[in-house]
């Protein structure tokens, strides 16, 4: 058998007119090009709550305030360190080397690949609050409750892990002009997928290089696509980048907007409840709806938390 691949053009064709210049290729010689790269990736920092919310929905389809409630009880358990935060810290103070050793009887088989003596840390800090980590106590749970304890749990031991290493390898021709290429990937060590969850397509290719001949040019039509709809997850996450909202709140907002029936489905879609609220407000008081006044608000109300605004110079 010969060796061949099957390589996708570089860019989106729009106009019909275009493709005469690719029927042309066929039986055409061309020079093809393996280039490697190696990429070593660091474990996941630890868990704030709107990653914990977005990670539960990706791998359970479990909602933000779901995630936020079960967190919560699990708060109170005793279990988890407190769930309202928007940290990705482990502070030395909770002594996180002694909470590994604890998980160490009941998570033998995920504990013995840790090798850092120091977790990976991300850059979010929270004053009051550290990242969301398990204390090292462990009780019987419920199951849709013990998906998020050792979705907590799996993130904390994987911040004590080696970092993954895998290697890209991307195929390249470019024949009149025209650019084509074909990418794949293999994981070289696992490290800290070995005990969290990652999505990781390996694709193997094998490598080509030198003179080949083009056998065959295939034209696939394709529907332009619309920007995926947001999820729970991805919107919460959406908010967090806008600023709006709080750890604390985002998830109960969305929930409201599904129980008041402005918005609907996984794949959320505004109802025509919503969307004639949303118009009659733009009329009569846009100032409701203006993303700049809720989050000025959000930052007088966080400032007045942090006590930083003195109060009686703004009365005068």
């Amino acid at each position: 058998g010969k060796n061949r691949i099957e390589l996708k053009h570089n860019n989106d064709i729009t106009k019909k007119s275009e493709l005469d210049k690719f029927k042309e290729l066929e039986g055409k010689k061309a020079t093809v090009l393996t280039t490697k790269s190696k990429q070593s990736l660091i474990p996941p920092f630890p868990f704030d709550l709107t990653t914990l919310q977005t990670e539960a929905y990706k791998f359970f389809s479990i909602t933000p305030s779901q995630t936020l409630s079960i967190a919560q009880k699990l708060y109170l358990s005793g279990l988890i360190s407190y769930p309202r935060t928007s940290s990705q810290k482990i502070p030395d103070v909770m002594k996180p080397l002694e909470i590994i050793r604890k998980l160490e009887r009941n998570f033998q088989e995920l504990t013995k690949y840790t090798t850092r003596q120091k977790p990976v840390e991300g850059t979010k800090s929270d004053t009051a609050h550290p990242a969301i980590i398990p204390t090292g106590n462990i009780q019987r749970l419920e199951e849709q409750d013990n998906k998020i304890f050792e979705l907590i749990v799996k993130r904390f031991i994987s911040c004590f892990c080696d970092n993954a290493d895998l290697e890209n390898k991307k195929i390249e021709l470019e024949v009149n002009k025209l650019k084509f290429s074909l990418r794949g990937m293999e994981i070289k060590k696992d490290g800290w997928m070995k005990v969290y969850p990652a999505r990781m397509e390996e694709k193997e290719i094998s490598d080509m290089n030198g003179e080949v001949k083009i056998e065959k040019v295939i034209f696939e039509e394709k529907e332009t696509k619309p920007p995926k709809r947001y999820s729970p997850a991805s919107i919460i996450t959406e908010l967090e980048k806008r600023n709006l909202g709080t750890k604390a709140t985002r998830a109960n907002i969305l929930e409201t907007l599904y129980s008041r029936n402005y918005i609907k489905d996984k794949s959320i879609k505004a109802t025509e409840l919503g969307i004639k609220l949303i118009d009659s407000l733009k009329k009569h008081s846009p100032i409701i709806i203006d993303e700049k006044l809720t989050r000025e608000m959000e930052k007088d109300l966080d400032n007045i938390r942090n006590s930083k605004k003195n109060l009686e110079e703004k009365e005068k």
